[in-house]
């Protein structure tokens, strides 16, 4: 052995032994067959497949197991469309503790994506999804009210008219009215 192949003996052993001592330790760890957020891999289609392949209510119970709704809620609340999009499907099978907190996650998406959730607003004003229960400000910071209002008059689409007139009525009704000064 050369002098001169010595050091590059031990940059190779520096280098590839923290790899082999890695490889070593994870072999002997136990498998585990706890599911992993890698492992289940929750997405907006993937989602939609299976409330078209074994229901809403068989969905909203593996979502129930597998501790998923947290993931969902931050997806519908950042006002992502393939998410918003399914609550419908979900909110009728949900409990109530959920579905008030997916009706949450809508009011927060409101002026992040006024278009879709407009699009899953009940025309007919019902309990879970109209204008009246997702359209108000009750648990929303000061100025949602405001940015909301503004994120829906920017939509303009005749399919939505209706929704967005409910909308922002109801955003209106908790507003403050300015009343004349009579002079008196």
């Amino acid at each position: 052995m050369r002098i001169r192949s010595f050091p590059r003996l031990m940059l190779l052993m520096a280098l590839l032994g923290p790899t082999a001592g890695l490889t070593a330790l994870a072999a002997s760890l136990p498998t585990t067959t706890a599911t992993t957020e890698t492992a289940s891999s929750l997405s907006a289609r993937a989602l939609a497949r299976q409330i078209h392949e074994e229901g809403a209510q068989a969905t909203v119970h593996a979502l129930d197991e597998q501790k998923a709704w947290p993931r969902l809620r931050r997806a519908v609340a950042a006002g992502w469309d393939g998410w918003i999009e399914l609550v419908p499907d979900l909110i009728t099978h949900a409990d109530d503790a959920t579905a008030s907190r997916l009706r949450t996650s809508l009011r927060q998406a409101l002026p992040r994506n006024p278009y879709a959730v407009l699009s899953i607003i009940d025309p007919g004003n019902g309990a879970l999804l109209g204008a009246g229960a997702l359209c108000t400000a009750h648990g929303m910071p000061a100025r949602w009210r405001q940015d909301s209002i503004r994120a829906i008059g920017a939509v303009h689409d005749i399919h939505l008219a209706h929704q967005n007139a409910d909308c922002l009525a109801a955003l209106s009704a908790g507003l403050p009215t300015e009343t004349a000064d009579n002079g008196t």
